[in-house]
């Protein structure tokens, strides 16, 4: 099979995948660690995916994912169980999908329009081989770069935004429960 069979038979295969609203799980290896995904596949373009995640039968936010980004999708017996579950216990039909538009053009194009739903984020970046995990609002978005104002786990947010570079994001989360309740319960550090 020629390289340009394989890109359309797995472009036929994700969305196959989103017309069916398959559950399923995708298997992702970064800095030598595992990081799997599971949920549906809303979107797709030559250079991301885009995923509402599941978090024990609730769907819970979402995730872009450079297409290059993952080794392999399963979509098995399990998988189909899931769904079974997701749409018997009303899911699908109440919380599936994302109502807004999501360009997935490149990192800035998402970025921006997330700065613009004024949604928080989750980033993960590769930085010297080791993940690194931000969350917060979106400050800036460039073509090469992007800030978020970072905040800790006791809800302090960093002093400055921190700048990312954009080639070195592995994926973009947004949307989950944490951060959409967290964000209301930020504060500064008092001098």
């Amino acid at each position: 099979m020629t390289e340009r069979e394989k890109i359309k038979e797995d472009n036929l295969m994700l969305q196959k995948h989103i017309n069916n609203k398959d559950y399923i799980k995708i298997f992702r290896t970064v800095c030598d660690k595992e990081e799997n995904l599971s949920g549906f596949i809303l979107g797709a373009s030559k250079n991301f995916l885009f995923l509402q995640l599941d978090n024990e039968f609730m769907l819970d936010g979402y995730a872009v994912i450079r297409i290059d980004d993952f080794d392999s999708i399963r979509h098995s017996s399990y998988e189909r169980t899931q769904r079974k579950i997701f749409n018997a216990e009303g899911l699908l039909s109440t919380e599936y999908g994302f109502d807004k538009h999501l360009p997935l053009t490149s990192w800035s194009d998402i970025l921006k329009a997330l700065k613009a739903y004024d949604l928080h984020v989750i980033i993960e970046n590769i930085n010297d081989g080791y993940l690194d995990f931000w969350i917060g609002k979106i400050t800036r978005v460039a073509d090469k770069s992007m800030s978020i104002h970072n905040y800790d786990p006791d809800g302090y947010l960093d002093e400055k935004p921190k700048v990312i570079k954009m080639d070195t994001i592995s994926i973009i989360k947004f949307g989950d429960r944490y951060s959409t309740i967290f964000r209301k319960y930020l504060k500064y550090r008092k001098k």
